[in-house]
């Protein structure tokens, strides 16, 4: 019996290492995510930036033409 419980003893500490080795690869790939999200997060939010102003300048514009219009 005690043979046994030797076993299962290095068994769990060779899951325990498993376990530890998938636990730190998950945190990799996690922080590797949250850096494609930032980016593309930021992308997002420079494109956006962009087409504010493109319609900002527009409607400046359209604004422009119809004073004009009228003189």
């Amino acid at each position: 019996m005690d043979r046994g419980n030797e076993f299962l003893g290095s068994g769990t500490s060779n899951e325990s290492s498993d376990r530890k080795k998938l636990l730190t690869s998950r945190q990799i790939a996690m922080e590797n995510e949250k850096e494609d999200i930032d980016n593309m997060a930021d992308a997002f939010i420079r494109n956006f930036r962009k087409q504010l102003k493109i319609e900002r300048e527009k409607s400046f514009k359209r604004f422009q033409d119809m004073i004009n219009r009228g003189t």
